[in-house]
């Protein structure tokens, strides 16, 4: 009997909000520097490293579908409608991904050499503040090296090292990868993203 897959099922909730993402992103402005892609697959990658933490567990009931349960010390909340908790927990990641934007865009030229550090300044430029770079959990970094060599690099690169795409090609290119352009970079970002997922469905 083939073993239940509650995470197959929580990617299917957030497939289910493509659209509203896409709505919201381009309400908050930030569909220049991201895609809906790229929020499914670091909420997903955010709701694993809760699961693994014990903060979350995902079940599936055999008439209910998905369950999910936040856990908070000893007290266990069931999330009563699994999608509408994704939804919320979609478009707040979405305001923080915003806020974070607004927070540098007032900032001219010349205060950003005055304030900041050249490298500073380079990761913030491509690619501002992001949840996902928080997340030093040892079960994913184990899977990020099971990726091919080069996926697994970016990802680490991007995540835990935070380099900016350019600095990731950069990178690339002093390790004998060729030249790429920092679009091709944030394409193989969010394919590595797509094959890191493959190894919890």
């Amino acid at each position: 009997m083939r073993k239940p897959q509650p995470q197959k099922d929580i990617f299917k909730l957030l497939n289910s909000l493509s659209i509203p993402i896409k709505v919201w992103m381009c309400q908050f402005n930030i569909n220049s520097n991201y895609t809906h892609e790229d929020i499914k697959n670091d909420i997903f990658l955010v709701l694993q490293e809760l699961i693994n933490s014990g903060r979350l567990e995902s079940h599936l009931e055999v008439d209910e579908g998905l369950s999910l349960v936040l856990i908070k010390g000893d007290l266990r909340e069931p999330i009563i409608n699994p999608r509408a908790w994704l939804r919320t927990i979609a478009l707040n990641y979405i305001r923080a991904l915003c806020r974070e934007h607004n927070r540098f865009s007032d900032i001219s030229s010349e205060m950003w050499e005055s304030l900041l550090s050249t490298e500073q300044s380079n990761a913030v430029s491509s690619r501002h503040t992001h949840p996902m770079q928080y997340i030093e959990n040892l079960e994913l970094r184990d899977n990020i090296k099971k990726l091919p060599e080069q996926d697994s690099e970016i990802l680490e690169l991007f995540y835990f090292k935070k380099l900016s795409y350019a600095e990731i090609s950069s990178h690339l290119e002093d390790n004998g990868y060729g030249r790429y352009t920092e679009e091709t970079i944030r394409q193989k970002k969010c394919r590595s993203l797509k094959k890191l997922r493959q190894l919890y469905l």
